[in-house]
C-alpha cells in the first residue's frame, strides 16, 4: 500500500524568465503607443522575420555559453558559409538542396575546429574562436577575392524565402531549430552533460562525464546553426556578402545574454535566447518607425545588454529569490535540479 504524500509542492517560478517576457511586452506596447504600425500583423511578421538570423545564431552561442565558453567566430562562419554555398550553385552549377547540405557541413566543420583548438591545444575560448574569426572571414575573401555572389538561383531563395499556410519559412526554420535545442538541453543526457560542464568542469570530470567531447559538440553546433543561418542570410538578400554575417556576432551573443545566459556558464534558457532575439529586433523596428538614425540602434542594443545583465546579477543577489542558497550550492546543482526554461 502506497503512503499518501503529505506535502504539496510549491509551484516553480522563474523569476528571471518572466522578467524576460515582461520585458518583451513592455517593449512591443511602447512602440506599439509611439508608432501606430508598429502593432499590425505584417510589421510583426517582418519583425520575426528580420529576428530569425539572430535566433538561430543565438542558440547556438547559448549552448556555448552554458559551458563556459564563448564563440566569437560566428559572424565569420555565417559569412563563408554563405559565400561557399553561394559560389557552389553560382559558379559550380549545385542543386540548391544540396548546397545547403554543404553549408550546414561547412559550419559544423568550422565549429568543431574552434571545439579541437579548445580542448586539444586547451587554448581559451575566446583567444581560439577569435583567431578563427579572422581566418574564416579571411577564407570568405579568398574564396571571391572579396567580391559579393550575385544571381543566386531562384529556386535556393523560394526555399528558404516562402510561405507555408501564410507563414514565413525563415519563421518555422526557427521554431523547428528552437524546439529541438530545447529537446536537446532539457530532455537528453548530453544537455545534462552540457549544464554540468558549465557547473564545474572538475565535478563533471569526476562524474564520467567526458568533458572534451561536450565542449567540440557545443562548438560543432554552434557552427552548424551559424552556417545555417548564413545561409538564410543569402536567401533574404538574394546574394553572398563577404561580411555579410559579420553584424550578427554582437547581436547573436546579445540575445542569448539578454534571454538568460550566464557568461560564467551553467544557466541559460532556449526561450530566453528566442524572446532576447524577438525584443532586438523590435527595438531595430521600432527605431526605424520612429525615423530614429540607423547608428543609434547599437546604443540601444549595448544599453538593452548593460541593463539585462545588471538586472540578472541583481536577481542573484536578492535574498528572497535565492531561497537562502549559497553560490556554492547553485554550483554544485546536478543538472537535473536546474530549472528549466
Amino acid at each position: 500500500m502506497s503512503t499518501p504524500t503529505t506535502g504539496r509542492r510549491r509551484p516553480r517560478v522563474n523569476v528571471q524568465t518572466l522578467g524576460i517576457f515582461g520585458a518583451a511586452i513592455i517593449i512591443f506596447v511602447v512602440f506599439g503607443i509611439l508608432s501606430p504600425s508598429f502593432l499590425t500583423i505584417g510589421n510583426l511578421r517582418d519583425i520575426a522575420v528580420a529576428a530569425s538570423i539572430n535566433a538561430i545564431i543565438g542558440l547556438g552561442v547559448t549552448f556555448v555559453i552554458i559551458t563556459g565558453g564563448i564563440d566569437l567566430s560566428v559572424g565569420s562562419i555565417a559569412s563563408l558559409v554563405g559565400i561557399v554555398a553561394a559560389t557552389f550553385m553560382v559558379s559550380g552549377g549545385v542543386a540548391p538542396i544540396l548546397a545547403l547540405l554543404i553549408g550546414i557541413l561547412v559550419g559544423l566543420a568550422c565549429g568543431t575546429a574552434n571545439g579541437l583548438l579548445i580542448t586539444r591545444l586547451k587554448l581559451p575560448p575566446f583567444i581560439a574562436t577569435l583567431g578563427t574569426m579572422s581566418v574564416f572571414q579571411g577564407l570568405a575573401y579568398v574564396t571571391t577575392d572579396g567580391k559579393p555572389v550575385y544571381n543566386i538561383p531562384p529556386e535556393f531563395v523560394l526555399m528558404l524565402n516562402s510561405y507555408i499556410g501564410g507563414v514565413p519559412v525563415m519563421i518555422l526554420i526557427v521554431a523547428a531549430v528552437g524546439i529541438l535545442s530545447w529537446f536537446l538541453l532539457r530532455r537528453t543526457v548530453f544537455g545534462e552533460n552540457v549544464i554540468a560542464v558549465g557547473g564545474s568542469e572538475e565535478t563533471a570530470w569526476l562524474s564520467g562525464i567526458r568533458v572534451n567531447r561536450v565542449k567540440i559538440a557545443v562548438y560543432a553546433l554552434s557552427g552548424g546553426l551559424a552556417g545555417l543561418a548564413g545561409l538564410i542570410l543569402v536567401a533574404r538578400i538574394n546574394a553572398a556578402q563577404t561580411e555579410g554575417g559579420s553584424p550578427y556576432l554582437l547581436t547573436a551573443i546579445a540575445a542569448a545574454v539578454i534571454g538568460g545566459a550566464n557568461l560564467m556558464g551553467g544557466e541559460g534558457r532556449i526561450a530566453g535566447t528566442l524572446v532576447g532575439a524577438l525584443i532586438l529586433g523590435a527595438l531595430t523596428n521600432g527605431l526605424v518607425l520612429l525615423n530614429v538614425p540607423s547608428f543609434y540602434e547599437q546604443i540601444v542594443t549595448g544599453l538593452v545588454v548593460i541593463i539585462a545583465v545588471a538586472l540578472d546579477q541583481s536577481a542573484k543577489d536578492w535574498p528572497m529569490l535565492k531561497r537562502g542558497k549559497t553560490k556554492n550550492d547553485i554550483t554544485t546543482q546536478t543538472p537535473a535540479q536546474q530549472p528549466a526554461g
